[in-house]
């Protein structure tokens, strides 16, 4: 098992920093798109495709139809989260000598997903207000656009920088700290209406009692059972596949009870 877990991380990080480093600005172009539709909005003017909303389009039809794979795979904020979040496991274990992986209770985590909706909510309230300019230089993610395109911020975005720091921080005490708690593009995907071949699902009948490996090694502390009310929340990231010491774990319709189908 352990052998196709790290197989399986390999695989990921390799398509993850190929990602990093030709499309860093992914994340950005596809909130600018959900921009340019409210900035339309808000001037009673027609809504334009652009080049950002070809990304946007994209990445939404990706997201239904196979769940958010861009988060788990693509997105170069969170692929920097899950960098920020090992190193700090490795310091921990080699330093410290704490083993297993950290992070907050359920009930907070619980909490802090919906900050991110909220987030959401002001910032296209502040488009459509017209009061989204004066936020210019506070955006931790142009920063971080900036920087992976080799530019440095200027001292307009010292709110920015500073924001990205603490950001930087909390992907050190909770894995994909920001991808759960603040990202809007992260609380649009994951209102999106998932296909049920795009979910994990596990068969139960077949997991041990006590066992609840899954759901220890899932970031978003999720039940592995397809389409609930927090499926959304599923960064397609295929740690409980990989965890699963029964391989009882797969993405697609619900594992169906042989046992059960014979009887009856």
């Amino acid at each position: 098992m352990k052998k196709r877990q790290r197989k399986v991380r390999l695989i990921r990080a390799a398509i993850q920093l190929a990602f990093f480093i030709f499309y860093p600005a992914l994340f950005s172009t596809a909130f600018a798109g959900m921009k340019s539709i409210f900035q339309a909005i808000a001037a009673h003017q027609q809504i334009a495709w652009n080049s950002f909303l070809d990304v946007t389009g994209l990445l939404l039809l990706v997201t239904i139809l196979f769940g958010r794979h861009f988060c788990g795979y693509a997105c170069a904020f969170g692929s920097l989260g899950d960098a920020m979040y090992e190193l700090t496991v490795f310091i921990r274990k080699k330093v410290f000598h704490k083993k297993g992986r950290h992070g907050y209770p359920e009930k907070a985590v619980r909490i802090l997903q919906k900050v991110k909706y909220v987030l959401l909510a002001f910032l296209l309230l502040s488009i459509l207000t017209g009061w989204y300019a004066s936020l210019q230089g506070m955006s931790p993610w142009d920063v971080f656009s900036m920087l992976t395109a080799r530019k440095l911020p200027n001292a307009s975005y010292k709110i920015g920088i500073i924001l990205l720091v603490l950001i930087l921080i909390g992907m050190c005490t909770q894995e994909r700290f920001f991808c759960q708690f603040l990202c809007p593009m992260g609380a649009v995907f994951a209102m999106m209406p998932i296909l049920p071949s795009a979910l994990f699902n596990r068969n139960r009948e077949k997991c041990p009692s006590k066992c609840g490996l899954c759901k220890k090694r899932c970031p978003a502390h999720l039940e592995i059972d397809g389409d609930t009310a927090l499926s959304g929340e599923c960064i397609c990231c295929h740690a409980c596949q990989v965890t699963c010491p029964r391989k009882n774990i797969q993405i697609g319709p619900k594992i169906k009870n042989k046992t059960n189908e014979k009887k009856n």
